[in-house]
């Protein structure tokens, strides 16, 4: 062979620079943590008693402070409430808009929904066996998997290695970045396989792509804060794979997967009557299976269905979006775009929420040192993460102390209770309508299939599975817009880190 040993050629490689970089980016404790091989969790809802619902406990809260405050603090109240609320009503309306704009995305006709093909043909068995390979890039961080398939719905032992992405990859030549990509494969060759074994590898991808077989696809567009150039328009699999090779890894990108379908075929490897994969994490997205006769636009080889990745998060919102909603939207890196996901996402609830308390009627409701306080910590964009609101939002202590720290921790030291709880009022209005519109969403999907069974709707993401109450919140959506008889029928499912087994069960179904 041309190749050097594969322990000498990945000895030599682990010098470089680049690779001290992804070395240095592997995100230390999970590096190589054994996941446990059942990769998909039962969602218990409990049934809460509705005094228990995080909703209905803040307003309580609030209003209660309402009766002994000013005048102004009622007024804050109102305009939260108002912004946010989503009636029955609204969720009607966009269920109509939805399903239009998937038609005609279907048909290939002017849509803010993408309706992409994923060449993904095959229903997967649960049968598949054999060691696969996966990459994960979506965000953050890049992670690196080695699994195996042993049949019968059971994924045996899981390897991973993590690699956090540095701002100037993000930022900088798509060369750097996917030879980051490549250096970090190596690393966890090196370290976790014991050198540079042969297999067949499957890349989860999630930016929009055009796919244009089951192993390639051109990037039409980055999101998530991603800017390499030299990207968009073109192969994504041929640039991972041409550094691969140049490192001598001897791995073969079967399939390149979008992180929805991967969460739905890893949800579908166990349960298979699982009807979509839907993502709420950093961003939001749905993967559904469609009857091959319902997408006019179509072109390739004849199959009865195929997988669908729907990119539910550009859906236009136009009246829908309120006044801060369009705040945001037009201060982002991509105004007019990912309009559903910026009401969603765990990327924009933080900063929707930051956008909302710098309201001149909110902040004239908070004590005059908390309000410059508050002027002064959440100044800057982005400042408000998503997490400090789900930590607020988690606590119910009698005063709001967790509240409080979480504001002193950002600056805010002067807080009164009642200042806390205007500030969790804005986080639950925020994260309720998010859970209604996700709803929605899987609604919409549910009414576009026709599909009336009962199903398993595999669900991955941080919002999904960390934030509050969001799963109860969105049980509560589904029963409002499908009934309460269709929605029992609908078992949303946690199906963690769907992609990366995702995208290996992907690799190991293409042909």
């Amino acid at each position: 062979s041309h190749h050097r040993s594969s322990s000498a050629m990945l000895r030599a490689m682990l010098s470089r620079r680049c690779v001290g970089l992804a070395a240095a980016a592997c995100t230390g404790t999970v590096a190589a943590c054994e996941l446990q091989s059942d990769q998909v969790d039962h969602v218990q809802f409990k049934e809460r008693p509705e005094d228990k619902w995080v909703e209905v406990e803040q307003r309580r809260r609030a209003d209660k402070a309402a009766q002994r405050l000013p005048f102004e603090y009622s007024k804050a109240l109102r305009t939260l409430r108002a912004a946010y609320s989503f009636p029955l009503e609204s969720m009607r309306e966009l269920k109509t808009h939805f399903i239009a704009e998937a038609k005609a995305g279907l048909a290939g006709q002017p849509s803010s929904m993408r309706m992409l093909p994923t060449y993904v043909t095959k229903r997967v068995t649960g049968e598949e066996k054999g060691d696969f390979y996966a990459l994960d890039l979506g965000g953050t961080n890049f992670r690196v998997l080695k699994l195996t398939l042993v049949g019968g719905g059971k994924v045996g032992p899981v390897k991973q290695a993590k690699f956090k992405i540095p701002d100037e990859i993000k930022k900088g030549t798509g060369k750097g970045l996917f030879g980051f990509l490549a250096d970090s494969v190596a690393v966890f060759l090196a370290t976790e396989c014991g050198g540079n074994p042969n297999g067949d590898l499957g890349f989860t991808f999630s930016f929009p792509t055009e796919q244009t077989a089951i192993d390639a696809g051109t990037l039409i567009t980055w999101n998530k804060d991603f800017a390499a150039t030299g990207v968009i328009g073109n192969d994504v699999v041929a640039l991972l794979q041409e550094e691969l090779l140049d490192r001598g890894i001897n791995l073969r990108v079967r399939a390149l997967a979008n992180d929805t379908v991967g969460t739905m075929e890893a949800a579908a490897y166990r349960f298979p009557e699982t009807a979509m994969g839907v993502i709420l994490g950093t961003g939001t997205n749905a993967a559904y299976l469609e009857k091959a006769g319902n997408v006019p636009k179509w072109a390739g080889a004849p199959c009865d269905e195929m997988v669908i990745n729907t990119e539910w998060g550009n859906l236009g919102m136009g009246s829908l979006m309120n006044g801060y909603d369009t705040a945001v939207d037009r201060a982002s890196d991509n105004p007019g775009a990912q309009q559903l996901e910026k009401m969603i996402s765990g990327m924009y609830l933080g900063e929707l929420t930051r956008v909302t308390l710098s309201d001149a009627v909110v902040r004239s409701a908070l004590s005059p040192e908390c309000a410059a306080q508050m002027q002064v910590a959440y100044k800057a964009k982005l400042s408000l993460q998503t997490a400090a609101m789900a930590a607020m939002e988690a606590d119910t202590s009698p005063t709001l102390s967790e509240v409080g720290r979480v504001l002193a921790e950002a600056g805010v030291v002067s807080t009164t209770e009642a200042d806390r709880i205007l500030v969790r009022e804005a986080c639950v209005c925020v994260s309720s309508r998010a859970a209604f519109l996700s709803a929605v969403g899987v609604a919409s999907l549910l009414d576009l299939t026709e599909h009336t069974d009962e199903c398993k709707v595999a669900v991955d993401g941080t919002v999904f599975e960390c934030y509050p109450f969001f799963k109860e919140r969105m049980e509560r959506g589904l029963e409002l817009i499908l009934g309460d008889k269709r929605a029992h029928a609908v078992d949303l499912i946690l199906a963690k880190d769907g992609s990366g087994v995702g995208a290996a069960i992907i690799a190991a179904i293409a042909p």
